[in-house]
């Protein structure tokens, strides 16, 4: 019986890390291509008030991004890039990815104005230097926990004393830094939730609750790696 619970716990930890894993690389996804898939994961997006702007929506929504061809219906950021398209996301052009991507919606909409052309959907935020510098930093947060997340899991695997205190440790530090990308994202989208331009509606992405949710994930697993090292131990003390 002490064997099954002790089995127990390590697929749990081991569910969880796995669980955390899968989660931030579905995040980390968002937007990097047209399947069904990565262009529904997003971290954050925006929809644009047709009616009130058709004179400068775009005519064709596979049309190029920035090249002053007319707004989309709705623009979705995901972790290295954004893509603009239809409300239904199934018609879509996306800029060329980044390293170090940040998150900036009046540049977006003021790129795909056409030229000439001015509009209140396009005001800048008072904040934009912030949320520039902010997301940025966010980018390299929310990428450094993937990979740490990523190792916690694979180190989990092992049921060893070393092995399972270097997995809680590193399920501690991405618990920590996805947490802290995940937070800086939260606040400055609430921000621009709050103020955003005339005729465009801000929203959080499903992208955004999952590396909330891996954090979580990654947390709960720490005790049951702490145990299971604990455990570790008194067998190996037994045995020897």
């Amino acid at each position: 019986m002490p064997g099954l619970v002790i089995k127990n716990r390590h697929n749990h930890r081991r569910f969880l890390l796995f669980s955390a894993t899968a989660l931030v690389i579905l995040a980390n996804m968002g937007q990097l291509t047209h399947n069904m898939v990565a262009r529904n994961i997003r971290i954050m997006k925006a929809t644009v008030q047709t009616d009130a702007l058709s004179q400068f929506m775009t005519k064709s929504f596979s049309n190029s991004l920035g090249q002053g061809l007319g707004l989309r219906e709705q623009y979705s950021w995901g972790l290295y890039n954004y893509c603009g398209g239809s409300s239904d996301f199934e018609n879509v052009a996306c800029e060329d990815r980044s390293f170090g991507h940040r998150i900036n919606l009046p540049e977006a909409i003021k790129a795909d104005l056409p030229e000439g052309k001015t509009s209140a959907a396009d005001g800048q935020y008072s904040n934009q230097d912030n949320i520039n510098r902010y997301t940025r930093a966010a980018f390299y947060l929310l990428f450094v926990g993937t990979i740490i997340a990523g190792v916690a899991f694979i180190v989990s695997v092992l049921i060893h004393m070393a092995a399972l205190s270097i997995a809680s440790i590193l399920s501690f530090l991405a618990f920590a830094v996805l947490v802290a990308g995940a937070g800086i994202e939260t606040y400055f989208i609430a921000n621009m939730k709050d103020n955003s331009a005339e005729f465009v509606q801000v929203d959080y992405g499903n992208a955004l609750w999952m590396f909330w949710a891996a954090a979580g994930a990654c947390l709960v697993s720490i005790p049951l790696l702490v145990g299971g090292a604990a455990a570790s131990r008194v067998r190996y003390a037994e045995v020897y």
